[in-house]
């Protein structure tokens, strides 16, 4: 148990300093853009993923699998 409060007493203050040199923000700012830059990667890819879908017309593929 004092393990615990030593390590949340620690990692309360690097946490504090870390809000007060703005560090915090500045990786807040990173996620939102590569989340943002992800979801638009992710919209492109289903937009040239909505061609049509070609099949095979060789008999025999596109039999259902044995249970």
């Amino acid at each position: 148990m004092i393990r615990t409060l030593i390590f949340g007493a620690i990692a309360g203050y690097v946490g504090k300093k870390l809000y007060d040199d703005g560090k915090l923000t500045e990786f807040k700012n990173d996620l939102v853009t590569r989340y943002n830059d992800a979801k638009a990667n992710l919209a492109d890819q289903s937009d040239s993923l909505s061609t049509p879908v070609v099949t095979s017309t060789t008999p025999g593929l596109n039999r259902p699998l044995p249970n």
